[in-house]
């Protein structure tokens, strides 16, 4: 080979060479930026009670960087004095997903996230009951929805194949009038608005709107959750869906108007169940006990604990039976009616404030 025609394939291999090492700069990841602003305080995660003050403390692990200043906003808003304090006194029960951008003296803004928790300021009262009348309940009848309107009973059923819409004589416990979902719908729970009934279904996260008086299906609409209990107040559907979540729900469209997070002192009440909306209060059957929670409907807070444990006695029952999940009231004569999932009775009562025993 000529010295020539080394010389160049000498040179061909170094700018090869060249590249290559260019190439490798060019696709090296740029470092990423150490962040500087520290929240030392409150700690993420940490669980406060509605009411009490919240000091934030953040520093700089760069001596020559500032801190000049810092927004803490809660969806959306801001949530500090220019102490850097919260006062939580106005904010809902739950989990509060906070924003907090830190100013920095270099120029740039640090974004973080940070959680606080918290819980209800209410201490629940304490009720009972006490039973004034006892009739009878279908003892078939897997009951997920109960309300009453001039004195008459509307029940839903569940299970598939076996799910119903019924209207029943309270005192005599017979059917008057009764219609079956299709048996691909396991039935939930029911309310009435503008003379017309919404029933919820299980898992198939569709619902059925019917005439009261006729009980002729009139449409269906759907919703992106389960379907467990459901009532009405004077503007909206009001549902649950087995967690600590109560959603309002517009009647024409069953779009959501808003949710509620339902805590008491303690955390969270979960597996929420049958719902009744009486004198501005919301009560909701806990799935797999006897108790009955009393919640503001404005901000979720548990306002009292109704049990009714011991109201039936399984002991001398030897049928299937299942748990507590019906509460209808009778506005006529304040009183309450509760009953459960194959039971062979429904219970009138009237609540007792525990204290007064």
């Amino acid at each position: 080979m000529s010295q020539y025609k080394s010389l160049v394939l000498f040179i061909l291999i170094t700018a090869l060479g060249a590249c290559e090492s260019t190439n490798k700069k060019q696709n090296k990841p740029s470092p990423r930026v150490k962040s500087v602003a520290k929240i030392e305080s409150p700690r993420n995660g940490v669980r406060k009670t509605i009411g009490d003050t919240l000091s934030f403390k953040i520093t700089s692990s760069n001596t020559e960087i500032k801190i000049d200043s810092v927004l803490v906003s809660n969806n959306g808003k801001s949530v500090l004095n220019d102490q850097l304090i919260w006062d939580t006194s106005k904010e809902m029960p739950g989990k509060q997903d906070l924003t907090v951008s830190v100013y920095l003296s270099n120029g740039t803004v640090e974004k973080k996230r940070h959680s606080v928790t918290l819980l209800s300021d209410i201490e629940p009262i304490r009720y009972t009951y006490r039973i004034t009348n006892t009739f009878v309940h279908d003892p078939d009848a897997f009951t997920e929805g109960l309300f009453m309107y001039n004195n008459e009973l509307y029940e839903s059923t569940g299970e598939k194949g076996q799910s119903t819409l019924r209207r029943v004589d309270l005192k005599t416990g017979k059917i008057q009038k009764s219609v079956n979902l299709s048996s691909q719908y396991f039935g939930e729970g029911i309310a009435l608005m503008n003379d017309n009934i919404y029933m919820l279904s299980y898992k198939e996260r569709t619902g059925f709107v019917f005439n009261k008086n006729s009980f002729e299906q009139i449409r269906q609409f759907s919703y992106p959750t389960e379907g467990w209990g459901m009532t009405s107040n004077d503007n909206a559907l009001i549902m649950s869906d087995g967690t600590f979540i109560i959603r309002f729900m517009e009647p024409e469209n069953f779009s959501e108007i808003k949710q509620i997070k339902v805590y008491d002192q303690n955390g969270p009440i979960d597996y929420l169940n049958e719902l009744e909306y009486v004198n501005g209060n919301l009560f909701a059957v806990r799935w797999q006990t006897e108790q009955i929670y009393i919640i503001d409907p404005d901000s979720g807070k548990v306002k009292g604990i109704l049990d009714l444990e011991g109201i039936f006695d399984y002991s001398n029952y030897d049928r299937r039976i299942d748990v507590l999940n019906g509460i209808a009231y009778n506005k006529n004569i304040d009183r309450y009616y509760v009953t459960g999932k194959w039971w062979p009775k429904l219970f009138e009562i009237q609540l007792v404030a525990a204290n007064n025993i």
